[in-house]
């Protein structure tokens, strides 16, 4: 067993090394493994594994999902957002950070994406925190940091790929995301309101509720949207697929109509949604036969087996597979931890009496954090290009904002009702 996985893992991460795409590692880590052991995997069982990869009618959610995220960067809603949020928040010490995470937490749940979220949110907060006097490092790093609730905060693309492959509800995952989601908003609300007031950033007066009304009034079709999505998959009026394909066109239809956006700039961003969709799909569909291969192993038994001498306690077991996804979450993306890590502590979560709909939470949680720790940390580097400024002087910035979002990962770890008991709730459970 254990060579076998050598052989398997070794020529993926050798394949990552050489800078290849995630899809093409996979694949010829499959070869290699075929070239060793061929009686183990008949040629049918790779084909087989391709097709069962992308066979589920859920994973056409994700085109939607992105095309949402995608007119999002195109069209106006993200400044009305914006003036919703300076106006509620502005007037805070360090105002616009703080409107940075509040923008970004409703973005997060109308798009499901962190890089959809921060393309959008950057583009349009960091300039604007720099012309008002902000450090670009630190707009960049509020920025990356807020745009990790995407993939938490509902709708989100990794719980739908999650629920894929573990076999639970897509819809029991967005419930048990909000509460973390929101709280990973306070965290970070908690960690600019610090430094705001540390490094006497400026602020903006208190504009009054009359203009805070009229400033959620023409920004209420924007706010109402991840409304809607949760309402919608939640109630059982539609499939979350269906949810995705209406989110998509109800973000053009308001885009078109208040002429925020055009046809042309419509067919940019489906071509662009359906370029981000082909990425995820392509390595979901390899990594079926990956994921076949590793099943075949039984290497969840060892793996538990292994867990279990070192403790009995399902909370500490818990937490080591969480600092096992932080740590390789520095190296590899998302997608490629979910779809080649995840499945192997599956039978080991549940042997110990891991609610599934929780260990998805903390690990998305736990893989999100990657997107903001270098050599991979792909939120660095788009956030420090937005605000033209060093990456390396972003990753200093971001050290107060991964204490934060840590410090939430051990609270999410330590107390499972946080996920657990909205969905459990609603459920009758």
């Amino acid at each position: 067993m254990l060579g076998e996985f050598t052989v398997l893992l070794g020529a993926m991460l050798v394949a990552l090394a050489l800078g290849m795409p995630v899809f093409l590692c996979l694949a010829l880590s499959i070869v290699a493994y075929a070239a060793v052991y061929w009686p183990k995997l008949p040629p049918e069982i790779i084909v087989q594994g391709f097709l069962q990869g992308v066979d589920s009618y859920s994973l056409l959610a994700i085109p939607f999902f992105f095309l949402v995220g995608e007119i999002l960067n195109v069209g106006g809603i993200g400044r009305r957002l914006v003036d919703v949020a300076t106006a509620i928040a502005g007037h805070i010490r360090g105002g616009l950070s703080h409107v940075n995470v509040l923008v970004s937490m409703v973005f997060a749940g109308i798009s499901g994406s962190a890089i959809a979220d921060a393309s959008a949110v950057g583009s349009l907060m960091i300039p604007a925190m720099k012309r008002a006097g902000y450090p670009g490092p630190y707009s960049a790093a509020v920025t990356a940091a807020a745009a990790t609730m995407g993939p938490i905060i509902p709708p989100s693309i990794p719980f739908v790929l999650y629920a894929f492959f573990s076999q639970t509800s897509v819809s029991d995952l967005f419930l048990a995301g909000i509460v973390p989601g929101l709280l990973m908003g306070v965290f970070l609300l908690a960690a600019t309101v610090v430094i705001g007031v540390r490094r006497n950033y400026p602020s903006s007066p208190w504009p009054g509720w009359r203009l805070v009304t009229r400033a959620l009034v023409y920004a209420a079709p924007a706010v109402v949207l991840p409304i809607l999505i949760v309402a919608g998959v939640v109630s059982g009026v539609a499939t979350v697929t269906e949810i995705g394909a209406l989110a998509a066109l109800y973000a053009a239809a308001i885009s078109l109509v208040n002429r925020e956006i055009t046809l042309a700039g419509l067919w940019r961003a489906t071509c662009r949604a359906g370029m981000e969709s082909c990425r995820v799909l392509i390595v979901l569909s390899v990594a079926g036969t990956f994921i076949w291969i590793m099943g075949n192993m039984n290497l969840a038994q060892g793996l538990a087996s292994a867990l279990m001498r070192i403790s009995g306690d399902p909370l500490v077991i818990l937490a080591l597979i969480a600092i096992f996804l932080l740590v390789v979450g520095c190296f590899l993306d998302p997608v490629t931890i979910l779809l080649v890590f995840v499945p192997m502590f599956m039978p080991v979560v549940r042997l110990i009496g891991v609610d599934p709909i929780h260990f998805g939470v903390v690990a998305v949680f736990a893989m999100s954090l990657g997107l903001l720790t270098p050599p991979v940390g792909f939120l660095i580097y788009l956030t420090a290009a937005q605000a033209q400024a060093s990456s390396s002087d972003v990753i200093r910035e971001l050290v107060v904002f991964i204490a934060a979002q840590m410090a939430m990962l051990g609270f999410l770890v330590a107390f499972p009702a946080l996920s657990t008991a909205l969905p459990n709730m609603l459920a009758g459970r």
